[in-house]
């Protein structure tokens, strides 16, 4: 178990590295990613994965610069699925302090009272001072220093389309709804709702409006009203390389990183859980499968792939192998 904890580590911070370079963290983004990142989970994911201090700092130093263009809303609908409310709570509180990151404030609840302090970077003692912010709510760590070495996202990249998006259509529905018909072609409310973190009668008022304009099509199938694109319609907004062949896709994929983080974020408890480390592995392959009966079915039943009649240690290096492979 402390092999794959380690590995997972290294595996989960590299993965959440690229994706913030991607929208101009200091850092080095790969190019060969071709999906759409989605900000607001990518950031509830660091609250929880990403406590290193390097990375986190560097996260909070491109939040200081690109703060409004966070999705508050979208923030808090899928906080209620992962991450660590209050981490996120002292990030806010840190950004409000900034009147251009005001609208932060609507995350700042009460601090949460008679907690024992804990390291916010597991691996970092704190000599010294604490942060402020971080300690009244239970996180131990030194002052914030930021770097101010962040760019804004470049909207050139493919992995940066729902920014390029919002840039365009502003902070409301639109722009995520756009991402996903371009990257997905067609979609009914009930199902991108869920998808997107909106509620069903935002997304349904949304669809609606967009399809009044012509360029947006609907056709009931059902009890469902199903909503698409012409895609060609939309190539001005391809200003990145696209690839070679007749049939490769020209926008980037969309990914569902709301039960992708939320599935990666149950695996880091799982190989965090002290008493499972010399536990016979029957033991860690049923706990393995508790955690996995919390995940979301569709993520597992795309990604995950055990062998037939696998079981004890057999079935949990099958089961971690598929969860490392999908962040390399």
């Amino acid at each position: 178990m402390h092999s794959f904890r380690e590995r997972f580590q290294e595996l989960a911070l590299d993965f959440l590295w690229r994706q913030w370079s991607a929208l101009g963290v200091a850092g080095q983004a790969r190019a060969s990613d071709d999906w759409i990142i989605d900000p607001e989970a990518l950031l509830l994911a660091t609250t929880s994965l990403g406590r290193e201090p390097r990375l986190f700092d560097e996260v909070l130093d491109w939040l200081n610069t690109n703060g409004q263009i966070i999705n508050l809303q979208r923030l808090q609908n899928l906080g209620q699925r992962f991450g660590q409310p209050t981490i996120l709570n002292a990030i806010a509180a840190h950004l409000a302090r900034r009147s251009i990151h005001s609208k932060w404030k609507t995350l700042i609840h009460e601090e949460p009272k008679g907690i024992a302090p804990e390291l916010l970077f597991p691996a970092v003692p704190v000599f010294g001072s604490s942060d402020e912010l971080f300690a009244r709510r239970g996180w131990l760590r030194g002052p914030v220093k930021l770097r101010q070495l962040s760019q804004p996202a470049d909207p050139h990249r493919s992995t940066n389309l729902l920014l390029k998006l919002r840039a365009l259509f502003g902070m409301q529905a639109r722009a995520e709804v756009m991402a996903y018909l371009l990257a997905v072609e067609s979609g009914h409310p009930r199902e991108m709702a869920e998808r997107l973190a909106y509620f069903p009668r935002t997304l349904q008022t949304t669809l609606n409006d967009m399809a009044r304009s012509g360029h947006v099509m609907a056709r009931r199938e059902g009890h469902e009203k199903r909503f698409w694109l012409r895609r060609d319609e939309w190539r001005f907004l391809l200003t990145w390389p696209t690839r070679e062949g007749r049939n490769a896709p020209e926008f980037p994929s969309w990914v569902d990183w709301a039960s992708f983080f939320a599935a990666m974020e149950s695996v880091a408890l799982f190989l965090n859980r002290s008493e499972l480390t010399g536990a016979p592995p029957a033991v860690q392959a049923i706990e393995l499968r508790v955690c996995l009966d919390k995940m979301d079915a569709t993520f597992l039943r795309e990604n995950i792939h055990v062998p037939p009649g696998a079981t004890g240690g057999v079935f949990v290096e099958a089961v971690l192998e598929d969860f490392f492979r999908l962040l390399t």
